[in-house]
C-alpha cells in the first residue's frame, strides 16, 4: 500500500516537496487555499485541494487521520502554520514536517509536537521529499542530479553477514562509503568482517537505484 502524505502550501518549496514525494511513489495530496496554485500541481500529484487551512470543517476533509505523513510548508503564514500543524498532531498524523520562518516559529511548532522543523536556507524542497519519503534512510544528500548519499538504517538481515557476501553493488547498484555504530565512525571498512547489529551505513549510488531499494 502507497503511503499518504499531505503537503500544505503549493509555493515554490511546497510543489517541489509534492512532486518529490509523488515520485518516490507516495500518495499525496496537495493543499492551498489558492485556487490558481492548486489548479498548477494538480495532474501532478494524487489529489489537489484548494482550502483554508485554518476552517476545521475545510480540514475535516482531508481525513488526516488516515495520513503517514504531512509537510507544513507556508512559513510566511505563521497563523495558518500553527493551524495546520496543530490539525496533523491533534490527528495524530504518522510524520509531520514543518517549514519555519524563524527560530521563535520554530520552538513553537517543536512545542505543539512537529516531528522535524525545517528553515528555508537550510533545506531544499526535494532534498525534504526524499528525506520522509525514504523510510529505510536517516537523510539523504544530493551530490549531483543522478548520484546522491544515503544515510541507511541497516536491514536486520545483514547482521552478521559481510560486504563480500551481500554484493550490494551488483544486487542493488550502490557501494558503502562508511559505518557508524553509536558513536564511533567507521571510513576504513573491512569488506569481509560481519556486520553488527545497529549499524548505521553511508551509502552513494544513483537515485533510481536508493528509490528502487527503498520500495
Amino acid at each position: 500500500m502507497k503511503k499518504r502524505y499531505v503537503v500544505f502550501g503549493v509555493n515554490r518549496f511546497g510543489s517541489s516537496v509534492a512532486r518529490a514525494l509523488e515520485k518516490a511513489g507516495c500518495q499525496v495530496t496537495a493543499v492551498d487555499r489558492d485556487p490558481e496554485k492548486i489548479q498548477m500541481i494538480a495532474d501532478e500529484v494524487s489529489y489537489a485541494m484548494a482550502l483554508d487551512v485554518e476552517d476545521p470543517d475545510a480540514v475535516a476533509e482531508l481525513d488526516l487521520k488516515h495520513m503517514d505523513g504531512a509537510v507544513i510548508t507556508m512559513a510566511d503564514q505563521m497563523e495558518a502554520s500553527i493551524v495546520a500543524a496543530m490539525s496533523c498532531v491533534e490527528m495524530k498524523v504518522g510524520y509531520v514536517v514543518a517549514r519555519a520562518k524563524n527560530e521563535i516559529h520554530g520552538r513553537i511548532l517543536k512545542r505543539i509536537g512537529v516531528d522535524k522543523v525545517v528553515y528555508p536556507e537550510q533545506e531544499m524542497g526535494e532534498r525534504i521529499g526524499r528525506y520522509i519519503a525514504a523510510q529505510d534512510f536517516m537523510d539523504w544528500i544530493a551530490l549531483s542530479s543522478e548520484y546522491s548519499l544515503v544515510e541507511l538504517i541497516m536491514p536486520p538481515e545483514w547482521e552478521g553477514k559481510t560486504l563480500v557476501e551481500l554484493d550490494l553493488r551488483n544486487e542493488h547498484g550502490f557501494n558503502v562509503v562508511g559505518m557508524k555504530r553509536g558513536d564511533e565512525m567507521i571510513m576504513q571498512i573491512d569488506p569481509r568482517a560481519a556486520l553488527q547489529k545497529d549499524t548505521l551505513l553511508y551509502v552513494i549510488g544513483k537515485n533510481e537505484d536508493l528509490e528502487k531499494f527503498q520500495n
